[in-house]
């Protein structure tokens, strides 16, 4: 009877949070992603270097998701959250999502106005691959991978040769009005514009895909207004001095936005998210000087520095906030998760995503459903990664192995190590508005609780059993206990290696074969549409 009693006990609490998105309308969400943020650039996690005091005051009040994963690269990172499927199921043309209904079309057909601020990268070979055609009401933001940050530039380079072409759109059309200001501003500016033009009694969903903190272009990778920069003079690296720039102005925006949501009467009805698409390329390849201490591995790797990304959920309708959460959750548990908070009907989604509703556990801190992620399958590198429980393996290594080293730490040398303003995160933009809602917010002298079991630290000294997965077979780690990937296991556990082995062969069941992707570079070349990036098949 004990567990009857439970489990009558969830169904009504359940149901309790149904009627409050009833009575209260569907919540509004607001999803934000940072674009190649390092896990140590948030100083939720326990870096003095880079002060975030909005983004600290929504995670503090709300859910840090300390074991949230991702893709290691953006574009699949995506496709996973907008399909709510590992990248392995889904076979894109040029870039572009499969015809299947998506996160915004869903939220669309609840009645939800939609938005996509910044970053598509989904494809844009057909004008029915963009936005607008995909399920969002309105994009502002551009449709490659990065562009520049003032004048909107994104420049390709294939056989020696540069493409070059603007990118930057309000809907289909290119905003050449735009020119000069920086796009997190710029963003930020429309973003505003949208809430404070929005009827609150209807639902909006409002996707910030931030350009911030991907390096634009050769010649200027970073760019920020000098007075944010000169607010990092305790920082040594000028590189590193002009990234924490750009953070902290993604810093800002959250403020703001939260200030706009407050101003009307949205903030206590709605649910803010928080994730970067992976971590932050310390070295190689678009190299931003971000930096995922203590974490192992950099973007385009499947060690933590890679996948495991910076995120929190923030929302008056989480009945057990102020907490640090561990249990698994991947990208492509947001589109059931956030469609169960909107009270959709869960029978509508497809039925083939991988995606788990997590929204339950997240608002009255019951254990996570999910128990594995797959990480990633690659046939053509012969590279693949699960997380099963505590254990993760990993199979064969990107790049050479180049990246699989420790980097975070190099990007952390200060003129002078400053203080962390407890007092500053409470009385933020973000804190203040907080505390303006009918919620009760969490109470400064808990932060500092909150902030400790946040921020990681590698096991103590001791016997390490490093693993090159470029050279062994593979690498097993108990994340919980090692998640800095230092010990490896494999040796000691190959009853647990096989278990794995045996999981990743049911996933490669669902595995869909890439095919090679044809350059068609010389019909999209901005030079053939005024210089504008454009699509091109149509």
């Amino acid at each position: 009877m004990a567990g009857f009693r439970l489990c009558t006990s969830a169904i009504i609490l359940i149901h309790c949070g149904l009627c409050f998105v009833l009575s209260e309308g569907r919540p509004h969400i607001i999803f934000i992603i940072a674009d190649d943020l390092g896990w140590n650039d948030v100083s939720f996690h326990g870096s003095n270097q880079i002060f975030t005091p909005n983004l600290d005051a929504l995670a503090y009040n709300g859910i840090i998701l300390n074991s949230h994963y991702v893709q290691s690269m953006g574009t699949p990172s995506r496709a996973a959250l907008f399909t709510g499927k590992y990248p392995t199921k889904l076979v894109a043309e040029s870039r572009t999502l499969p015809e299947a209904k998506i996160l915004p079309q869903y939220f669309k057909e609840m009645g939800y106005l939609t938005y996509l601020i910044g970053k598509w990268d989904l494809g844009h070979s057909r004008w029915n691959a963009t936005p607008t055609f995909r399920g969002f009401d309105h994009h502002f933001g551009y449709l490659n991978e990065y562009t520049s940050y003032y004048d909107y530039l994104s420049t390709w380079t294939f056989n020696g040769k540069d493409y070059t072409g603007f990118d930057l759109r309000k809907d289909r059309d290119p905003s050449w009005e735009t020119v000069g200001k920086y796009a997190t501003d710029a963003f930020t500016e429309y973003a505003t514009n949208v809430i404070q033009g929005h009827d609150p009694t209807k639902p909006l969903f409002l996707m910030m895909s931030h350009l911030a903190v991907h390096r634009g272009n050769e010649g200027k990778p970073l760019e920020a207004p000098q007075e944010a920069v000169n607010k990092f003079k305790h920082i040594a690296d000028a590189n590193r001095r002009t990234y924490a720039a750009m953070v902290s102005k993604l810093d800002d925006s959250v403020g703001t936005i939260v200030q706009a949501l407050t101003s009307k009467d949205m903030l206590r009805n709605s649910i803010v998210v928080f994730i970067s698409d992976n971590g932050a390329p310390s070295v190689g390849h678009l190299r931003n000087w971000g930096s995922n201490y203590p974490l192992r591995g950099v973007k385009d790797t499947l060690f933590e520095g890679g996948v495991r990304s910076a995120a929190f959920v923030w929302s008056p309708l989480l009945v057990q906030p102020g907490r640090v959460s561990n249990d698994l959750i991947h990208v492509t548990d947001w589109l059931p998760t956030l469609f169960q908070a909107a009270g959709g009907d869960a029978g509508s989604l497809d039925l083939d995503i991988d995606g788990i509703d997590q929204w339950a556990s997240l608002v009255y801190d019951f254990s996570s459903p999910r128990s594995d992620i797959l990480l990633n399958i690659d046939e053509k590198t012969r590279i693949a990664s699960l997380r099963l429980s505590n254990w993760k393996l990993i199979v064969g290594s990107s790049n050479n192995g180049s990246y699989n080293g420790y980097f975070g730490e190099a990007v952390l040398t200060n003129i002078r190590e400053p203080g962390y303003d407890f007092s500053a995160v409470y009385n933020s933009q973000t804190g203040q508005n907080i505390r303006n809602t009918s919620y009760s917010p969490i109470e400064i002298d808990d932060y500092s609780r909150i902030r400790n079991r946040a921020t990681i630290r590698c096991a103590p000294n001791g016997e390490k059993n490093p693993c090159d997965p470029s050279v062994s077979p593979v690498c097993l780690y108990d994340i919980p206990s090692d998640p800095c990937e230092e010990n490896d296991l494999a040796k000691f556990f190959p009853s647990v290696v096989r278990r794995l082995k045996r999981s990743m062969v049911e996933y490669r069941k669902d595995l869909l074969p890439q095919f090679e992707q044809v350059s068609d570079i010389e019909r999209a070349d901005p030079k053939l549409f005024e210089y504008v990036w454009n699509p091109w098949l149509d």
